[in-house]
């Protein structure tokens, strides 16, 4: 009589116990995986900002100047743009040069239109379909891969994360030159800094930073409370909503214009940041209109702050909580070669404020 060999399989609290160990080896390993690719796409964000930084020295070696916030073409020609712009056009067109991107700079400078108004606003709608291919280009080196474009881009046509210092002063209204009188960054419109205005040091002043481009109007990431009543630092924390920290009150922009949304609009609210408010802070604007007086953010998705290029070329990370100073203080006014009332974050956003260096290796 031949014997039934019979094979064992596992019981049910076996399998139990097999699937439970998987589930803690995943759990386990999940967040490594995610603290990886999170590192790999900081590592990539911070290659951008190099870039761009190098980018503002070929042409400052080109131009002995570095680039304008936004250029008018009223009244003075801008080294790179002519005097054919009608509209205050963003210091990314004036690098494209310098990020292997020629083809479309000479493609948008083409686009001038001789005796006329100049280049059309490159976002509007009446454009033809040639020049909204070049204005709806997005630029690789513009993008940090992990922040999300917002979910309704609207009139947006290229997304840029990187945004030029302004320094610790937000007198910057897109409509009046006069209005940089009090700005003390890097970056200011219709104006051309050479390297010798940083008496601070290049090490020790940015010139790009981080920014999220939009998310929903009332996101503290991305977003922009408007109609400010007091013009202060305190005054624009205000705003952050008590019940959800990542959230703003009161008036937003609730026609979706992405802070983010238009890399080639030279005004503050679109490529510009201040060193007032905290990495991550809110961004507060005077008015209700893009061209009021802007105190706009450094603002990033990495884990505990964001990072920015130094006039010198390096990069850093800056934490969301660096020293920011008296948050009660109000606007400078004829501020001069003195230290700024915004702590180390302030100091690091003025090129002239005679402060010692803020950063530590």
């Amino acid at each position: 009589m031949r014997k039934c060999n019979v094979r064992r399989g596992f019981t049910l609290v076996e399998l139990l116990v097999v699937i439970a160990i998987i589930g803690i080896l995943v759990g386990l390993l999940l967040p490594a995986v995610q603290a990886a690719r999170e590192a790999a796409r900081r590592m990539q964000c911070s290659n951008n900002l190099k870039q761009l930084g190098l980018a503002a020295h070929n042409y400052e070696s080109t131009y002995k100047k570095f680039p304008a916030l936004g250029h008018s073409g009223v009244g003075n020609a801008a080294p790179g743009l002519g005097n054919g712009a009608g509209w205050p056009y963003s210091w990314g067109i004036s690098v494209l040069p310098f990020i292997e991107q020629n083809a479309l700079y000479q493609n948008m400078m083409s686009q001038a239109r001789p005796g006329g108004p100049g280049l059309p606003t490159p976002w509007s709608t009446a454009n033809n379909a040639w020049e909204n291919q070049n204005w709806k280009a997005q630029i690789p080196s513009f993008v940090c891969p992990s922040d999300t474009p917002p979910t309704n881009r609207g009139e947006s046509p290229s997304l840029i994360n990187y945004k030029a210092c302004l320094g610790d002063d937000y007198h910057q209204n897109h409509f009046r030159p006069q209005d940089n009188r009090d700005n003390r960054g890097m970056f200011q419109r219709d104006r051309y800094l050479a390297i010798g205005s940083v008496p601070d040091g290049t090490s020790n002043t940015v010139l790009f930073g981080e920014s999220v481009a939009g998310g929903a109007p009332d996101d503290v990431l991305g977003g922009v409370a408007l109609n400010m009543q007091a013009w202060n630092p305190a005054a624009c924390l205000a705003r952050v909503n008590p019940a959800n920290r990542r959230k703003l009150t009161g008036a937003v922009r609730a026609d979706f214009r992405p802070t983010g949304g238009r890399a080639w609009d030279g005004r503050p609210y679109f490529v510009g940041f201040t060193t007032i408010m905290a990495p991550n802070g809110p961004s507060c604007h005077w008015g209700g209109v893009d061209g009021n007086e802007h105190m706009g953010a450094l603002s990033s998705y990495h884990t505990g702050g964001g990072q920015i290029a130094l006039t010198d070329g390096s990069v850093r990370f800056i934490s969301q909580n660096i020293d920011t100073g008296a948050q009660t203080v109000d606007d400078i006014d004829n501020p001069g070669s003195r230290p700024s009332p915004y702590g180390a974050w302030g100091s690091l956003g003025s090129r002239a404020g005679g402060e010692p260096s803020q950063l530590q290796d």
